[in-house]
């Protein structure tokens, strides 16, 4: 019989024989002939001893015993990583039960929950193949990886991929997947056919991404905890850890945006007070600094990183208006889309109760009409971080948003707005208050020994010993809030952007828009304010500065009514058209000369009625176009301002509400803005104006401030700019119409329109006592004059971080304000206005309707 040859029976050889007994093989380990065994043998030379001495020198393979104790020496390593388990589920969205850690040794695995106890179990797992982000099933769980951590519970540092892919260039070992083999070169030759195996001396693997560091890069390092931060919060003794911004974040950065960050994280960590403990910031940061990117960063850090090792924050709180929600995460998908980072909206079909079971999901977004709604269920959950977008909506204590607020147990708290906080101490306390509690005592003990000395000293004929009390009152109080509050205004950025164009167009009243001004006014002096509140009047009078047929549209049954008097005086609706309102005549125009030069605009009113006037205008010219006001729903939003924004879309124009839209918003996607009213408070015509001169804005950009000329329009934007603005008053018409008191020097002055000769010289640039002939010209100013204004208008004190001036007595010598004195660092045109400017605007059509035109130009070009 046959013995068998099957391989179990066959007996290894000691290796001491196959060293000794078989002779050189001209086949390498990879199947290929070697080519020095192969040269030597088709010699004519006797070369024995050199092969002999070739078989000694040369190392033998490694023996399958050795190699597979090697292997499992190595596979025995033990490796971690953090996890979120639940129940095998073919669900889409899966909910997960808890949080684990997953151990690896060998071929098993072994989940453990949050006790470290063993929960599930397996065997036969493919480390190799064993990534963060993946899914795998242990037992009867489904685990997802989150990242890889030491047996200590610290998070393993990623190496860079670009120095792991240099290591396995020096070690030789890739990651070449389905075996790959390097190309084969064949040579002939006349005498033998060798082949030869060429391998480069550089391999980059195919899938890898490098991320190329710059030479220039400046790590975004944040700073070392202090001594006494560490006597307090590390009693354990930890390791300091380094905390750094990540490369891909810190890159995008400017320079005032890591300077943001940086600031944030002392403040959230407690490194800048610790006695009295202090974990609350204000971010106060005028509109387009990237203050949501400066939060994304900080965010990120915090989730990963801390200073004694282990990360600060776990889950962290954004609450925002209902409009920005979209944008919220929007923005954290663009910056971390590739971190696997997951955020959770709350809304109708979104219940916070889900978010409370999802403890994977470490970023909660929710609206503030939504929250008021999830009391409840938001105090089950524990936040290490609350951030509050347009944080002024939180100036009154007593909304049922800032009670809920202050329910939930967490001292990180940061405060966002880009609305600079002026004048009213009051709200200004009650901001301090949410992300500080107590720094500045209670409202009664900051109104005795703050407000009133400051307010005091602001009084005309004050004695100077208040005066000073006020001002060191302020000093103090600037250097208490300091510590917490940053503020910068748009110039650092402005090097960033395009040219802008600001203009403030005056024009003239229409024929019928004179006469209803006239007929309103002559009521209101005959029947006084019984008859109608002047805020009522001054409401009506801006509805026909905007258009005449605005008013017909008011409800008024009362036949001695000012609304039936002027609906008297109103022509037929079909005989009203744009002409009769010269700010609609420029906007019929202008939208006709964009459309040739195929650019977008925007067009923003405070009146939903206005916004109709606009609407009817485009279905008129079939002009594409969107709107967004009060009644858009909070979920279209973001696809209207994405659709606009798409340069590939035929929308040319959007109708925006400058309450509903006009904050938080990017509208870069259009090089124009018509901004066709103005409120009493300055900062909300800014937060709209604004809305297209942001980061990613490639075009130069023009803005366009329509009012009309000798009417309460005028009027309004001269209180804007000088220093006697009722904004202080009314900074939030809703609180406040019902409190809102007018002298009646300023009733006279409101209510009273312009002659024929005031119209034509413009009001405002007569209150400027400027000499210009108005061709264009910037007025020179004589430097002794600004600064002996900026010192008669200037804060107390440098750093201030909230807009307050101290009185002056009353000299008998009116001056202009500042700000008023900054339109003499204007263009000024009066007219006729020179051709080629109309055309640059796109007004050269409708150039008899401008009474005067102010232009300021920032980053202008150069040759």
């Amino acid at each position: 019989m046959r013995r068998s040859c099957a391989p179990s029976m066959k007996r290894a050889a000691p290796p001491e024989t196959l060293q000794v007994n078989k002779p050189p093989s001209l086949v390498t380990t990879t199947g290929e002939p070697d080519p020095v065994v192969v040269e030597l043998y088709n010699s004519s030379d006797n070369h024995s001893q050199v092969l002999k001495a070739t078989a000694k020198v040369k190392p033998l393979p490694a023996t399958s015993s050795s190699s597979s104790d090697t292997s499992a020496g190595r596979s025995q390593k033990k490796i971690h990583y953090t996890v979120v388990w639940g129940k095998i589920t073919t669900k889409k969205h899966k909910t997960w039960e808890g949080d684990g850690t997953l151990e690896l040794s060998g071929k098993s695995a072994f989940l453990r929950d949050e006790n470290r106890k063993i929960i599930a179990s397996s065997i036969e797992v493919k480390v190799d193949e064993i990534q963060e982000g993946c899914r795998l099933i242990v037992g009867s769980k489904e685990v997802e990886l989150i990242e890889r951590i030491s047996e200590n519970g610290t998070v393993v540092e990623k190496e860079n991929e670009a120095e792991v892919a240099v290591k396995r260039r020096k070690s030789g070992k890739f990651s070449t997947g389905k075996g790959f083999r390097a190309p084969q070169v064949r040579e002939e030759q006349t005498s033998t056919v060798r082949c030869t195996t060429v391998v480069p001396k550089e391999f980059i693997q195919v899938g890898v991404k490098t991320e190329e560091i710059a030479v220039d890069f400046v790590p975004l390092k944040m700073k070392v905890p202090p001594v006494e931060h560490q006597w307090k919060y590390n009693q354990g003794k930890g390791v300091i850890s380094e905390v750094t911004v990540p490369h891909f974040l810190a890159k995008e950065l400017r320079p005032h945006q890591r300077e943001g960050v940086s600031f944030l994280y002392e403040c959230v960590t407690g490194f800048r007070s610790i006695e009295p403990e202090r974990f609350g910031a204000i971010l106060a940061d005028e509109m387009g600094l990237g203050k949501t990117l400066q939060c994304i960063a900080l965010i990120y850090t915090l989730l990963k990183q801390g200073p004694y090792g282990k990360p600060v924050v776990k889950r962290a709180l954004i609450v925002t208006p209902s409009s920005l929600v979209e944008n919220w995460d929007r923005e954290i998908n663009k910056w971390l889309k590739g971190e696997r980072m997951f955020t959770f909206i709350v809304g109708p079909n979104n219940k916070l109760r889900k978010y409370a079971q999802s403890p994977h999901i470490p970023i909660l977004i929710i609206s503030y009409e939504m929250l008021a709604k999830q009391f409840d269920e938001l105090q089950s959950v524990k936040f290490d971080l609350v951030i509050c977008d347009e944080g002024h909506r939180l100036k009154n204590c007593n909304i049922k948003a800032v009670t809920v607020l202050d329910g939930v147990e967490c001292p990180r708290r940061i405060l966002i707005t880009g609305t600079p906080i002026q004048n009213d101490l009051q709200e200004f306390h009650s901001l301090v208050n949410f992300v500080n509690p107590g720094v500045l005592g209670s409202y009664a003990e900051f109104k005795n020994k703050y407000e009133n000395p400051i307010v005091q000293s602001q009084q005309p004929n004050v004695l100077p010993q208040y005066q000073e009390l006020g001002k060191q009152r302020l000093i103090e109080l600037n250097n208490i809030t300091s510590t917490f509050v940053l503020r910068r205004t748009q110039e650092v950025i402005n090097k960033y952007l395009p040219p802008k164009q600001e203009l403030v167009v005056f024009v003239h009243p229409s024929d019928l828009q004179k006469q209803l001004l006239s007929v309103a006014l002559e009521f209101y002096e005959k029947n006084g304010p019984t008859a109608i509140s002047p805020l009522q009047l001054i409401t009506i009078l801006k509805k026909i500065c905007n258009h005449p047929s605005l008013v017909s549209s008011i409800e008024g049954n009362d036949s001695e009514s000012l609304i039936k008097v002027l609906n008297d005086n109103l022509p037929a609706w079909n005989q009203m058209g744009p002409s009769d309102s010269s700010k609609l005549g420029i906007v019929e125009w202008l939208l006709e000369s964009l459309i040739e030069k195929r650019e977008k605009i925007v067009l923003v009113s405070y009146y939903s009625k206005t916004l109709d006037m606009f609407q009817g205008l485009c279905e008129h010219y079939n002009y594409k176009f969107s709107r967004l006001d009060g009644s858009t729903p909070a979920h279209d939003r973001s696809k209207i301002v994405s659709a606009f924004n798409d340069s590939n879309s035929d929308i040319f124009i959007l109708l925006l509400s400058a309450k509903a839209g006009g904050s938080g918003l990017n509208l870069i996607g259009a090089s124009r803005l018509v901004l066709f009213d103005n409120d009493w408070n300055p900062a909300s015509d800014l937060q709209a104006m604004a809305r297209i001169w942001r980061d990613g804005q490639t075009k130069q950009v023009y803005i366009y401030r329509l009012l009309t000329a000798g009417s309460i329009e005028e009027k309004i934007y001269q209180r804007q700019i000088s220093k006697t603005s009722l904004s202080g008053t009314v900074v939030d018409q809703k609180q406040n119409l019902a409190n809102l008191k007018f002298s009646d020097e300023e009733l006279k002055d409101l209510f009273s329109l312009a002659t024929s000769e005031e119209e034509q010289n413009c009001l405002t640039h007569l209150l400027l006592d400027c000499n210009c002939r108005g061709r264009g010209e910037i007025p020179e100013t004589s430097s002794s004059d600004l600064s002996q204004e900026a010192d008669q208008t200037s804060e107390p004190h440098e750093e201030s971080r909230f807009k307050l001036k101290l009185g002056k007595a009353k000299s008998k010598k009116a001056k202009r304000s500042l700000k008023m004195q900054e339109l003499m660092r204007w263009e000024h045109h009066r007219q006729p206005i020179a051709q080629e400017v109309l055309e640059e605007l796109a007004l050269h059509g409708s150039a008899e309707e401008i009474v005067f035109l102010f232009r300021n130009t920032v980053n202008q070009l150069t040759n």
